[in-house]
């Protein structure tokens, strides 16, 4: 195990306080943009495809291709955080606007399945959940920092909360400069990680708890990631019957902590139209509670992409084989 004790000095070491406006890290859509995404919608059209083709078909977007080149060269390498505006969502049909997105998004990488329904676009609302499986975005609760799966996350805004519902996010190598500044010791718990429980979401013939630890922070070529979900954290502790030591939840405090800070943490609210990429590995992202309205057709939606990145950051190896090849495994019970 490697631990690096040098502070990271580039782009994606960015803090929130840093940024002002959305203005300073958006993409703005213009008419060619929305010319070649009416010439994809009318392909789609002809060939007959829907979400079912995400992952499965593609689309050029040739007119645009460079614009889409530097946002993923941002993306990769880096600030790891665009906003992009503009998006037609009331121009199109839901499946239109989902295909279009995930057609976008494959230029930088290919989407990877998000539950055991096997979906590779994921829609973040407030729904009744049954079975085994509770997952977050499906709620209106509050979500801490934490991790999504695989290189690259976009969530698409089609409709907003009545209230909250606000994104939160911050730089994961600005955490770790925090971390070197004031407690250096304490980085080689968080470069060791732990082991992770899969409540009920492990692939075929995988133990409910990894058998490996996944890191916290790594280092692979020079580059550090951060992956953290304090959930997956606590529950394999209470699945194996061993408490944290002391230094273990002394570490896990201060990385919570240090990545809620105001200084560092950048908060916005995802208009109608507007869409967030991240890195994955150089960000965490949250997001405050909220309430909805009554009306169905109000009701706050995002869609999500996870897009394992053609241009893949390198990572740790424990960190790979926790994601997988293709997301999540299929699971039973899943709401």
């Amino acid at each position: 195990m490697s631990v690096k004790r040098q502070p990271i000095l580039d782009a994606s070491a960015w803090k929130g306080s840093e940024i002002t406006s959305k203005d300073q890290i958006a993409f703005d859509l213009g008419p060619r943009h929305l010319k070649a995404f009416d010439d994809a919608i009318m392909h789609a059209r002809r060939e007959g495809l829907g979400i079912p083709a995400i992952g499965k078909s593609a689309y050029d977007f040739p007119s645009i291709r460079d614009d889409i080149a530097a946002i993923g060269r941002e993306l990769s390498w880096g600030r790891g955080l665009v906003i992009i505006r503009g998006w037609p969502v009331d121009k199109y049909s839901l499946d239109e606007i989902g295909l279009l997105y995930g057609w976008f998004g494959q230029h930088w990488g290919r989407p990877v399945i998000q539950s055991g329904k096997g979906d590779r676009l994921g829609y973040v609302a407030d729904v009744p959940q049954t079975g085994s499986i509770y997952r977050g975005y499906r709620s209106n609760a509050e979500l801490r920092m934490h991790s999504d799966s695989d290189d690259i996350v976009g969530l698409l805004c089609m409709r907003k909360a009545m209230r909250g519902g606000l994104s939160r996010l911050v730089s994961g190598t600005a955490v770790y400069n925090e971390i070197l500044r004031s407690r250096p010791d304490l980085l080689e718990i968080l470069f060791r990680g732990f082991r992770l429980h899969w409540n009920g979401e492990e692939a075929p013939g995988e133990p409910p708890v990894t058998e490996y630890r996944v890191p916290i922070f790594s280092e692979a070529e020079g580059h550090i990631s951060i992956s953290f979900g304090h959930k997956y954290i606590e529950d394999a502790f209470v699945a194996l019957g061993v408490p944290p030591t002391e230094l273990e939840t002394e570490a896990l405090a201060l990385l919570e902590a240090t990545a809620s800070r105001d200084d560092l943490v950048y908060e916005f609210q995802l208009e109608p139209g507007e869409n967030s990429f991240i890195n994955n590995y150089t960000t965490l992202h949250s997001r405050t509670g909220f309430e909805d309205y009554p009306e169905e057709h109000r009701r706050r939606l995002l869609l999500r992409l996870w897009l394992k990145a053609h241009d893949a950051r390198p990572i740790d190896a424990n960190l790979r084989r926790y994601y997988g090849n293709d997301g999540m495994a299929p699971a039973e019970n899943v709401a």
